[in-house]
């Protein structure tokens, strides 16, 4: 089974889940739009070579994913030579400040979801090829120590709730009614301070890059990378 994909031609602008093959080398900008007027841009830059073969998806979503629910990552992009069988592939999402708990949490479900959608529908048609994975987050602001916090007060309430005391009290015992939370919480967290990321049902795990985006005019943030 091929790898569905639509020819990007060079005048053509990538819409939104679309998966996209992109066969010479070339630009292409990812925005993040804020209602103040701030936009993050990220430039990414394929260099296409001989064999080589790109894909790009801004918030890739395979047909088989229903619309209502789905999780997305802004980034996938991949460069896969059939001669040499060798792929890489980056997968980013784009954050304009990275803290708090429904940031982190997002994003670890956004990472897995986008890590399965390429695994189940593009690397699965290159069984046996050498990889080089890619895979984080750009932002414009990154407080690791407001990270650390976090992630200390999600292993506190956790703690309280998995080791109750005798002398619990009521604001405690109503807080066990969100152990998940608190647990996506401080998992999250804690791989973010690691920068170390294990897909759901995977033992390989992969190092997380915090990309920091530059401002360049106004409210205007980019960042440039090689694909």
């Amino acid at each position: 089974m091929a790898i569905k994909a639509v020819k990007l031609k060079e005048s053509d602008i990538p819409h939104k889940t679309a998966l996209y093959e992109v066969a010479s080398s070339r630009e292409i900008t990812a925005k993040e739009e804020h209602d103040d007027g701030s936009q993050e841009q990220v430039i990414l830059e394929f260099r296409i070579k001989e064999n080589d073969i790109g894909y790009y998806a801004d918030e890739y979503r395979p047909d088989a994913v229903q619309k209502d629910g789905a999780k997305v990552i802004d980034i996938t992009a991949i460069v896969a030579n059939h001669a040499k069988e060798c792929v890489r592939w980056h997968l980013y999402d784009i954050k304009a400040t990275l803290a708090g708990y429904s940031t982190v949490t997002k994003l670890y479900n956004q990472w897995n979801c986008g890590f399965r959608y390429l695994r189940e529908n593009i690397l699965c048609q290159m069984p046996g090829y050498l990889v080089v994975p890619d895979l984080g987050v750009i932002t414009k602001q990154y407080d690791e120590e407001r990270m650390q916090r976090l992630r200390d007060d999600y292993q506190r309430h956790c703690d309280e709730i998995e080791n109750p005391s005798k002398t619990m009290t009521l604001p405690q015992r109503k807080r066990r009614t969100k152990i998940g939370e608190y647990r996506a919480g401080l998992r999250a967290a804690q791989a973010i301070l690691d920068r170390t990321f294990q897909p759901e049902d995977e033992t390989d795990t992969y190092e997380i890059q915090i990309r920091l985006l530059c401002q360049e005019s106004g409210q205007i943030y980019k960042l440039r990378f090689p694909v």
